[in-house]
């Protein structure tokens, strides 16, 4: 810690600097530019007092290797560069020594071969010091940044070496070895960073978390710094956080399909593969790409940037020029296969621990401050308006739906539509509508998608709202991250995968900022079905909140059901 004679000389030698060539100036004037250059100062001393404490070195069991790390969660969860525990996945732990002194398990979660990035989570306090991840797109060129970390292994004590420095450029692109350690849309700085530093954190004027040391060019004769060190965004790094906290390999999105830029033309297509996420999606060799995700691309380096920010199985958008026409298309990005040397397991408990997780933060969203205690009879009535003027003949009556469950037997459905004439009733063998039986007792097979939907609304009102120690969690799986299909794109989603129906998938998302359950996808596995719910309206409902209106997007329709009139009874 410096002493306060010591900050006052590193003031007095900066204002003389400063005031060089202004000594005519009267010294009111020249007190009032001291006391500007203290207290910022004090203000960059106070921010790295702040921060250093959550700055980690991580070695492996036998206390090798020297790279470093970043607490960003009180429970321990922290970034680091997946090249820094790339040698620990064997058995998954490691060590980690904080500024304190004393050197804490680490646990490898979840990596990131592809984006360089790795999860890990430290054990053996309540409690942690951490920073916050930042929001990387308000940098600007010119601001100033600090690297912590623990360079050429010179943190004996564990407490990390700062460099300082300023943003010298964005949304750069660094190519990678194959699919593995593809830098994308990344920080320039001219802070010093050098081998050891990997993955330490890269810390705004705030004392956020903007990116993750990772990178640098470096001279011809040997491994230093060289004034650009490069650190992957923590925009980037966000989206992928769910998948890395849930012990998972996270995949990058890719099109399948690369671009070149035409003087006069602008971005066209140059190759898509057959088959692929692209050609899928009728894109052509030739096709001009007007917009990525709202975003104009103008190189084919700034195509391969942009790309790579993004998970596998991300929703874009893409304003594509066919012969002069331009259409908009709404597709799910690839995965992109890193490159391993032996496959990635998840690890089972790693994974129901985020399960858990997830589930309690969302009940809390129905129940509050109370023990989750589903009702054991559902009733709602339903408005339901199709979203095409043209489907008036499919609008029925309204309709009531009532789900009872009764002890360890199957659920059963019941659907009565308020002429009385159409009722019907669905039947399930424990998580799959099986059938539905008509007013007249006559059977009915259930389409495809709608059997999806009933199942997924079981489900809903079935599991996702029951005590979790009642729940068979190896039914399902944390996989990652999503956003919404609708409205605020912006916002991500954690999402757990069940099945359901009898060749399905339910994928639900949750909100990561409310925790509430905003949106399902649904995929029928033989079939290739896809329907899509988007749960909005969220009220109190018999005291629970409830999302009241639902919106459904299947295959050739879109209609919006309007929930009113709700009775819940145990």
């Amino acid at each position: 810690m410096r002493t306060p004679a010591s900050r006052n000389a590193g003031a007095t030698f900066a204002l003389l600097i400063l005031c060089a060539s202004t000594s005519t100036r009267a010294d009111g004037s020249r007190d009032r530019d001291l006391a500007l250059v203290q207290k910022a100062e004090e203000r960059r001393v106070e921010l790295i007092d702040r921060v250093t404490p959550s700055v980690v070195c991580i070695y492996d069991k036998r206390e090798r290797g020297g790279g470093s790390g970043v607490i960003i969660e009180p429970d321990g969860y922290g970034l680091t560069n997946y090249h820094v525990v790339a040698g620990m996945l064997k058995t998954r732990t490691g060590l980690a020594g904080l500024p304190d002194g004393r050197l804490y398990d680490l646990e490898v979660l979840g990596i990131d071969p592809t984006g360089d990035i790795a999860m890990f989570r430290l054990t053996g306090r309540d409690r942690f010091p951490y920073v916050p991840l930042g929001d990387s797109d308000a940098l600007e060129v010119g601001d100033p940044v600090y690297v912590l970390g623990n360079p050429f292994s010179l943190s004996d004590d564990y407490t990390p070496t700062v460099t300082i420095g300023m943003v010298t450029g964005l949304h750069r692109y660094q190519w990678g070895l194959g699919n593995n350690l593809v830098y994308s849309d990344c920080i320039q700085t001219d802070a010093a960073i050098n081998p050891g530093n990997s993955g330490g954190p890269l810390i705004n004027a705030r004392g956020e978390v903007v990116g993750i040391n990772g990178r640098i060019s470096v001279n011809t004769r040997g491994r230093y710094n060289v004034g650009l060190g490069y650190a992957i965004s923590a925009n980037q790094i966000r989206r992928f956080v769910p998948a890395l906290r849930a012990g998972l390999l996270a995949k990058h999105g890719t099109l399948n399909a690369t671009v070149d830029y035409v003087e006069g033309t602008g971005t066209v297509f140059s190759d898509t593969l057959p088959g692929l996420c692209a050609d899928r999606a009728g894109i052509a060799v030739g096709d001009r790409l007007v917009s990525f995700d709202r975003r104009t691309i103008n190189s084919r380096n700034e195509f391969a940037s942009v790309l790579g920010t993004y998970p596998a199985n991300w929703p874009v958008r893409l304003a594509v020029e066919h012969n002069g026409v331009t259409r908009d298309l709404d597709l799910r990005l690839d995965p992109l296969e890193p490159n391993l040397r032996r496959p990635f397991e998840v690890a089972i408990e790693v994974n129901q621990r985020e399960i858990r997780r997830v589930l309690r933060r969302f009940q809390r969203t129905v129940y509050g401050d109370r023990r989750p205690n589903p009702p054991t009879v559902w009733k709602w009535a339903v408005r339901r308006a199709y979203a095409d003027p043209g489907a008036a003949d499919k609008t029925k009556p309204p309709q009531r739906f009532e789900v009872t469950l009764t002890g360890d037997e199957p659920a059963v459905m019941r659907r009565v539509f308020d002429d009385g004439a159409h009722g019907n009733t669905i039947e399930f063998n424990t998580h799959t509508a099986v059938r539905r039986t008509s007013a007249d007792g006559a059977t009915f097979d259930l389409t495809t998608d709608e059997a999806l939907i009933l199942a997924a609304l079981y489900t809903m009102h079935t599991e996702l709202t029951a005590p979790i120690e009642d729940l068979d969690l190896a039914r399902f799986m944390h996989v990652g991250s999503d956003r919404l299909l609708r409205g605020d794109g912006t916002r991500s989603l954690e999402v757990l995968a069940t099945r359901v129906a009898e060749d399905g998938q339910a994928r639900f998302g949750f909100d990561t900022e409310t925790g509430r359950l905003v949106q399902a996808q649904l995929v029928g596995d033989r079939s290739g079905v896809s329907v899509s719910l988007r749960f909005t309206d969220h009220r109190d409902v018999g005291g629970l909140i409830w999302p009241a209106t639902i919106e459904v997007d299947g295959p050739g329709y879109a209609y919006r059901d309007a929930l009113s009139d709700w009775e819940l009874s145990q």
